[in-house]
């Protein structure tokens, strides 16, 4: 095989590197490589010591991503055991569900390649020109290996544009219905792989939604609602469960998974959550259960400290709102605010609204969607479930 291209760190970067992060940016590198997007390159550090491979972007501010720490030969066998080893873990951990994580990009040993499984059906993001160059030969792994009903690329994320690759939404492989029908536990619902937000669902928060269910009763109410993932989950034992969210078309498909199961209480409501909490407080309603699970406040360190003012605002309506023994379920999926930062804005927020409250579940990610130790963005979800005195 031809001798793969060499990549130099600086002192820095080589001091950084051992630290076992999985990322090393671009003034980390002793001189621009001039190579192109996509490639497999040889790390060596600052005194020509080999450090392992990774794939290089031309673009992005991440310079390498380390695809493995020995010398090994990177071809089909090599991705087919790193598939097969995925598949064997989601075996261990999945149960109960149709839809689940499949490849999580590091975590898996795949930088930049998402793979969700849907009821058969698989969607796939491409977030690194490497995985973009190998996509037929991962198209062709998936179809041999597991023999997928139909495979549809979502690269539509925004990230893509940070490795000047082109947003595209295709169907690959096989035929892709309108809407997919899962299962979540008891609980069915109706995906749109090409046109949800994500790859359909939000598969990280699976657990969670089964969690929650165990402390449904009475009126519940569920904040940035999106397709009602939560209330579905919390509905069979509530008198009535209340979605918010600003979107229309999100709220319908909850409507329509609502019918799919058989449902009649839930009452959706299309609002700006900060809106209706403050609107409830003034009218005194109460709840028994509260989910607050909102978009990432802060996408970057700038956006933190608006981000802190949100997640408090959010979170003392919600303690204001809940009858004595109320459940609260409050979720951040904002990597900039760690989770003693989050804890310590929810624990401000009770004080706020003279509520004593106590912990009852520090919960993250589902177990499909594993968190690599050295790779600390990839704990970005926290989940806490707490009960108002």
């Amino acid at each position: 095989m031809p001798q793969l291209p060499e990549v130099r760190l600086t002192a820095k970067g080589w001091r950084w590197q051992r630290t076992g992060h999985p990322w090393l940016y671009r003034d980390d590198l002793a001189a621009a490589p001039g190579l192109p997007g996509g490639e497999l390159v040889r790390v060596l550090d600052h005194q020509d010591r080999f450090l392992g491979q990774a794939l290089y972007s031309a673009k992005s501010r991440i310079a390498l991503r380390f695809l493995t720490y020995a010398d090994d030969v990177v071809d089909r066998g090599f991705w087919e055991q790193r598939l097969q080893r995925a598949v064997a873990y989601r075996r261990q951990v999945v149960a109960d569900t149709d839809a689940y994580r499949l490849i999580y990009v590091e975590a898996d040993g795949f930088p930049g390649l998402v793979l969700d499984h849907y009821a058969g059906h698989l969607a796939l993001q491409v977030l690194h020109p490497a995985m973009e160059r190998l996509l037929p030969d991962i198209i062709d792994l998936l179809t041999t290996g597991l023999s997928p009903c139909s495979i549809t690329l979502r690269n539509d994320a925004e990230v893509r544009n940070l490795e000047g690759l082109p947003l595209e939404v295709a169907t690959v492989w096989g035929e892709l219905p309108p809407l997919v029908e899962v299962r979540q536990g008891g609980v069915r619902q109706l995906v749109d792989l090409r046109g949800a937000q994500k790859t359909g669902l939000f598969l990280d928060q699976r657990e969670n939604h089964l969690a929650a269910a165990a402390y449904a009763k009475g009126e519940a109410l569920d904040c940035f609602a999106y397709q009602g993932s939560f209330a579905l989950h919390l509905a069979p034992r509530c008198q009535r469960v209340t979605l918010v969210d600003s979107s229309a078309p999100a709220l319908a498909r909850a409507e329509e998974n609502a019918r799919l199961n058989g449902l009649d209480n839930l009452e959706p409501v299309k609002a700006n959550v900060f809106n209706f909490l403050k609107k409830a407080v003034a009218e005194g309603q109460h709840f028994d259960v509260i989910v607050l699970d909102p978009p990432a406040f802060a996408k970057s360190r700038r956006e933190r400290e608006a981000a802190i003012k949100g997640y408090h605002e959010i979170n003392r309506r919600a303690f204001q709102l809940l009858n004595p023994g109320g459940v609260l379920i409050t979720c951040s999926c904002s990597y900039n605010l760690s989770e003693p930062d989050f804890l310590e804005v929810v624990r401000s927020a009770a004080a706020d609204a003279h509520r004593p409250a106590r912990l009852i579940e520090r919960r993250g990610a589902a177990r499909d969607h594993p968190a690599l130790l050295a790779l600390p963005e990839s704990l970005y979800l926290k989940c806490f479930i707490l009960e108002a005195l």
